[in-house]
């Protein structure tokens, strides 16, 4: 929409002051010859108010008609301003072309936009749309949106429905995501607790189905702790899901080991910076070796980013290269990958008791500890019913 503002600017307007006369009469005057007056303010003496060009070359007459005094205040437009420099030719051919220049870009993209989207990330969008015709700098007239649109909609797996709008030199693309739908649970409410890893039961809890070892027996993984198979009194066989809490004493072991030599990778960079104008690269556009981070900085006017700005590529190559790292070093580190891996191990356990030794020989330093703790080992493992679950620990009548 082109607003009063633009229009002043490119056809000129005056401020004027209207003063010692009868301000309601001048103003009705100016209305009925058709001399449009806005942004009136009264003051003590008259009034200010804006009015065109040619509206002000004809306020004479009003201003005879009410006895009011009219002085211009102030000229605003680009009429002005080529009056002024009329005789600096260089400047006017300037402003012609950089008008020629805006005229020509406006029929082309800037700027692409994404709405609609909450799980799928912009960029991933933006990419899709790119490869599939949509890029800035592209000619508005060239855009065919239901083919660009039907090849991207095949390069996004999570979006059901997409649609581009264009707005100006905006291409604004509207998404519509997929929504998931919950998991079905495929398993028919029938299963057993089997051991994770070997230990010794401390402690039996059955919620659901019944018991297959005891308190204080050994137990290797794999070996059925509760069964979804019980008796009824009139023995028959009931079919459910085995659900309780099964604790075992278990026995973890631990080893880490630090060499005093070892390949490392060294990182080689190459910084290339390269002009970016509507999508084209100005500076020519060189592919190097390794992997390769891209960031673009653009112009940003007013939270808009513009297609200008700068690229920076950064290229790294890793080398291997044979390093020898002093004992003292090479504790440290075997110290820290004992604990990181102590972590993983035993993270859900009760550490009852733990024991590690440090050795050093001549290819570096190791780590061997052992720990005792107490764990819930229990792990449904489902079965159909048509399966009776292979008892290992209790013997057949």
């Amino acid at each position: 929409m082109v607003t009063r503002d633009f229009i002043n600017l490119i056809f000129g307007c005056v401020s004027l002051r209207a003063e010692n006369g009868f301000a309601e009469r001048f103003i009705n005057s100016c209305t009925a010859e058709g001399i449009p007056l806005w942004d009136i303010s009264k003051t003590a003496t008259g009034l200010t108010a804006k009015t065109t060009i040619k509206g002000y070359l004809q306020i004479r007459s009003p201003a005879r008609k009410s006895s009011m005094r009219v002085r211009l205040t102030k000229k605003t437009g680009i009429p002005f301003l080529i009056n002024r420099h009329i005789h600096r030719t260089g400047l006017i051919a300037g402003f012609l072309i950089l008008a020629t220049v805006l005229n020509l870009l406006s029929g082309h993209i800037w700027i692409v936009e994404v709405t609609g989207n909450s799980t799928i990330p912009d960029t991933e969008i933006i990419e899709a749309f790119e490869q599939a015709g949509l890029t800035i700098g592209k000619k508005v007239k060239k855009i065919k949106r239901s083919e660009i649109e039907s090849k991207a909609m095949l390069l996004l797996n999570n979006a059901t429905w997409a649609a581009i709008n264009i707005k100006g030199c905006t291409a604004e693309i509207n998404v519509r995501e997929l929504e998931k739908i919950p998991d079905i649970e495929t398993h028919q409410g029938t299963s057993n607790i089997v051991a994770s890893k070997d230990g010794q039961i401390e402690l039996l809890e059955v919620y659901r189905g019944s018991a297959a070892v005891k308190c204080g027996e050994a137990v290797t993984k794999g070996d059925l702790l509760i069964s979804g198979i019980s008796e009824k009194k009139n023995q028959q066989n009931l079919f459910t899901d085995a659900d309780g809490l099964v604790v075992a004493r278990t026995n973890t072991d631990i080893e880490t080991q630090t060499p005093y030599k070892m390949i490392v990778l060294v990182p080689k960079t190459k910084k290339i910076h390269s002009l970016y104008f509507l999508g084209i690269e100005i500076l020519p556009k060189r592919n190097l070796e390794g992997t390769c981070y891209e960031h673009r900085s653009r112009l940003v006017i007013k939270g808009k980013a513009l297609p200008f700005g700068i690229n920076y590529r950064l290229y790294t190559v890793y080398e291997e290269k044979e390093i020898t790292i002093s004992k003292a070093q090479a504790r440290l580190m075997a110290m820290s990958d004992y604990s990181l891996e102590y972590y993983k191990k035993t993270n859900h356990a009760q550490i009852i008791t733990h024991q590690a030794e440090i050795r050093e020989d001549k290819e570096g330093i190791r780590v061997e500890g052992k720990c005792a703790c107490l764990e819930s080992i229990g792990e449904s493992r489902p079965f159909e019913t048509e399966e009776i679950p292979d008892d290992t620990n209790s013997e057949q009548p």
